[in-house]
């Protein structure tokens, strides 16, 4: 999570204090923060709010986590702070520093804490300097933080936590809400989401390698509901959501493409795919493999490879297809040109090209023979990876 001076009215960014944390020669005040182990099994030790216990103060000794005195002392942090920005910033300190008893009057006191709340209780002294929280994403620190913010009664951090952590909660909620979301039948409220909501679906959920072209084609569909205008579906589509799903999902598997260009209404483009040697080989005898969508114009493409056997011939070879899907009842036709980068030249080069009517059953298909294929002197392989590339345009019919 970032925050900044909008959650933060009354200190700027530009006021705070953090040059100032812990230098002794800006401070009046030196904490001595005890680190204790927490026995679950001791009254008090959970984290559940005692206010009453929080003000009986022993001496100069405060207990602000009611973690039991007989708890051995795991370590010991001398932390020098201003008893000013403190009392600013908490209820607490400020009843410490100013209560009229004696310790409040010394310069050095005692906080002792349970282990599993050091890490908050830092985090929230550094907010009274700062005004700001340091950048995170890990709910769990948010919630310690602002039960640490609740107990030494710094309400003004407790406000920049809540709506974090509620945030959080919302997240999480919809993750599980549409968990099955690739076959769920509410696809409007679906494309209504936020793309916040939407990344949040993606990110928490784990989907197999057959529903990622579903799971890719639903993010492009929920963008060009969100943004009509097509230069913002690709900007939106390339910048944010598609990198959530290949990097979430795509990247599990070693059959990796990555798109130069996701133009959605545009009659061309370049589709680039890469192949690792290990996975090729592990097609045979009979395996197979499908990328996620490509859409060009009116037409979604996949990219599909597979190892087959040649019957009346009895050899084997590695097939690399392109399989086409035309929404709506858009025809025309469709240029295809297949290349692979080879050594020693490290360019591609074309194997082979060809036009087909878009209606057409037939698949444009470039074959190699496994045996050459799996050779070691394959020129194809560069650091053991096939590259190809495919090209694709688009002609509607003429009237």
């Amino acid at each position: 999570m970032s925050t900044g001076a909008g959650a933060e009215p009354e200190m700027d960014d530009g006021y705070g204090f953090d040059t100032v944390f812990n230098v002794e020669a800006f401070s009046d005040r030196t904490l001595q923060v005890e680190v204790v182990g927490r026995d679950d099994h001791a009254p008090g030790s959970g984290r559940k709010r005692r206010r009453e216990e929080d003000k009986e103060y022993d001496g100069e000794h405060i207990d602000s986590f009611c973690t039991v005195m007989s708890t051995p002392v795991l370590r010991v942090e001398t932390i020098y702070v201003s008893s000013a920005i403190l009392a600013a910033k908490s209820s607490f300190f400020r009843k410490l520093f100013s209560n009229g008893m004696k310790e409040s009057g010394q310069r050095e006191a005692t906080v002792r804490l349970a282990d599993s709340e050091e890490k908050a209780f830092m985090e929230l002294l550094r907010f009274m300097y700062m005004g700001k929280l340091t950048p995170t994403t890990e709910p769990t620190h948010l919630v310690d933080i602002l039960m640490a913010a609740d107990k030494f009664e710094a309400i003004s951090c407790m406000k920049l936590c809540v709506p974090a952590v509620l945030t959080e909660a919302v997240m999480k909620f919809l993750a599980e809400r549409y968990k099955e979301f690739l076959s769920t039948e509410s696809q409007d409220e679906l494309m209504r989401i936020p793309g916040a909501g939407i990344e949040a679906i993606l990110r928490r959920n784990s989907f197999g390698f057959a529903s990622e072209v579903a799971v890719y084609d639903f993010v492009l569909r929920w963008t060009c509901y969100q943004c009509p205008n097509s230069e913002e579906i690709r900007k939106f589509s390339s910048n944010i959501l598609l990198p959530v799903v290949q990097q979430m999902h795509m990247l599990t598997n070693a059959f990796a493409m990555f798109t130069n260009a996701i133009a959605v209404d545009h009659p061309s483009g370049i589709i680039n795919f890469t192949i690792n040697r290990e996975k090729c080989f592990s097609l045979f005898p009979s395996g197979s493999m499908n990328s996620l969508p490509f859409h060009c114009g009116d037409h979604v493409f996949y990219l599909s490879a597979c190892c087959a056997m040649k019957e009346q011939l009895q050899y084997f070879y590695l097939g690399i297809q392109v399989l086409t899907y035309t929404k709506g009842a858009a025809r025309g036709a469709i240029d295809y040109k297949f290349e692979a980068k080879r050594t020693p030249s490290l360019e591609f080069v074309t194997m082979f090209s060809r036009t087909i009517n878009s209606d057409s059953r037939v698949a444009v298909r470039c074959k190699f023979l496994w045996s050459q294929f799996i050779a070691d002197n394959n020129p194809f392989f560069v650091e053991d990876k096939l590259h190809l590339r495919v090209h694709v345009t688009t002609k509607p019919l003429q009237p």
